[in-house]
């Protein structure tokens, strides 16, 4: 009996200590930590790098007429007394810039870059006859910075000098060809000083005081026209002929500042996410930039003066007062999933001549498996295609003997291109520029333009 009850009372246990050790073995393993965001981007190392653009542009002919006297105090005629005209009118295969570069980290939050442009036939200023050779950018940074809807680190405090862009000025640019405002105002670099930080996670702040880049203008299209090169435009011109310009920053013509500095200063806010990225990510950069103008400002290349005296209009002047010249804008960077938007606001003020518009390029990135192989080469890695609208409204009118009258026109330009990356650093874009370009007494002309462009990068 004795025996019985023992393996009575073991069966008992058995029968509790199964089911606990089942629910045991049978409790869920702690769940794993959230992953966790990807670190931001180290800086680059410091690496040598060169380009080389090659072009087929075409262009049609067209031609405006042009009033002014020839002679300070005659008598103002309608005779044409010269034409703007399309600076090269037809087809042409261009050998357009090869670019060596070095940029990079140089350690202990320190970065530079250098940039040499050779032969750079789109952005000779202000005219055809400007340097062959010229350093592009040249600064140094101490900090480090994030550029827009780039997921990296940024000081609270990084100091640049040298010659580099306004900080205002879009990083990315999927076209060849530019916006109307990204040549009007800071196409070119500066001599100058920027700071900027971040303010917290999402908030920063920007800078700079520099030389201002001198006043006067060029086409809107690739190549810049020859204003100023010879006494008459009534006969052709053996090199490029006027364009149609528009006001812009031409590139600095010294070093020193002749009295005239020029300060900016810029509010952002960005919302960024670790790659890969999801959802909305957004960068929006408010900014203001004043300067005083010079008398005039000697440009090489030109017998036209720069600053005021390009307002005075040999005589003939525009309706403007005081010398004071400033600009506000936002810019707007916005990427979702392949889509990318970047777009800039901007209000001018060029002594009392007020012109306002806006530049915005939409873009997608699509990434290809190869399109075909050459050799065991694959062919066609991705495609971008890109739609640019760009606004100019002037909100001054030009007298009629004004040496350039398309400076108060109002402007419509709509870009059409598609990228194509063929091989690694290798690339093509076609792109179509229509313009809507609305002169009194004559209706919307069309200065169009087609522009094709081969790029090879060569990386180390």
């Amino acid at each position: 009996m004795r025996l019985i009850r023992r393996l009575r009372d073991a069966a008992l246990i058995l029968a509790f200590a199964l089911p606990a050790t089942r629910a045991g073995a049978q409790d869920p393993s702690p769940s794993p930590p959230p992953a966790q965001p990807s670190p931001p981007s180290e800086p680059e190392p410091f690496r040598l790098w060169g380009e080389i653009k090659t072009n087929a542009r075409h262009s049609p002919f067209l031609e405006t007429r042009i009033f002014t006297p020839t002679r300070p105090g005659a008598p103002v005629t309608f005779t044409p007394t010269g034409f703007q005209r399309t600076p090269d009118a037809g087809t042409a295969l261009e050998l357009q810039n090869v670019t060596l570069g070095a940029e990079g980290d140089l350690g202990l939050g320190v970065a530079a870059k250098v940039e040499l442009h050779v032969l750079d036939l789109y952005n000779r200023n202000p005219t055809s006859l400007d340097d062959r050779l010229f350093v592009r950018q040249a600064w140094i940074r101490f900090g480090q910075k994030a550029e827009a809807l780039r997921w990296a680190y940024e000081s609270r405090l990084f100091v640049l000098a040298g010659m580099a862009p306004r900080f205002s000025k879009p990083t990315v640019r999927a076209l060849e060809s530019y916006g109307m405002w990204l040549t009007a105002v800071g196409r070119f670099e500066m001599p100058q000083v920027q700071l900027g930080g971040a303010l917290g996670r999402r908030a920063y702040w920007r800078a700079q005081v520099g030389k201002g880049n001198p006043l006067y203008y060029r086409d809107t299209n690739v190549l810049a026209g020859d204003n100023g090169t010879r006494p008459s435009t009534l006969t052709p011109s053996p090199a490029y002929e006027t364009g149609f310009p528009i006001f812009y920053d031409a590139k600095a013509d010294d070093l020193d500042t002749h009295g005239q500095l020029e300060w900016g200063a810029g509010l952002g806010f960005r919302h960024v996410r670790p790659e890969p990225a999801h959802g909305l990510e957004a960068d929006l950069l408010g900014w203001y930039f004043h300067r005083k103008m010079a008398d005039a400002v000697v440009l090489r290349g030109t017998s036209d003066l720069g600053d005021l005296e390009l307002l005075r209009g040999k005589g003939y002047p525009l309706p403007f007062e005081g010398r004071d010249k400033s600009e506000a804008g936002l810019n707007v960077a916005a990427r979702y999933g392949r889509w990318r938007l970047d777009a800039q606001l901007v209000r001018q003020d060029i002594a009392k001549l007020v012109r306002r518009g806006f530049d915005a390029e939409l873009s997608a990135l699509i990434r290809l498996p190869g399109l075909f192989l050459v050799g065991e080469t694959p062919v066609g890695n991705w495609i971008r295609p890109v739609v640019r609208v760009s606004i100019i409204d002037n909100l001054f009118d030009a007298p009629v003997t004004y040496p350039a009258l398309s400076v108060d026109w109002d402007w419509r330009k709509y870009d059409f291109g598609l990228r194509l990356g063929l091989l690694r650093d290798v690339d093509l874009t076609v792109e179509f520029s229509r313009h809507d370009m609305i002169v009194p007494m004559r209706g919307t002309l069309h200065p169009d333009e087609f522009l094709v462009t081969l790029r090879v990068g060569l990386q180390h």
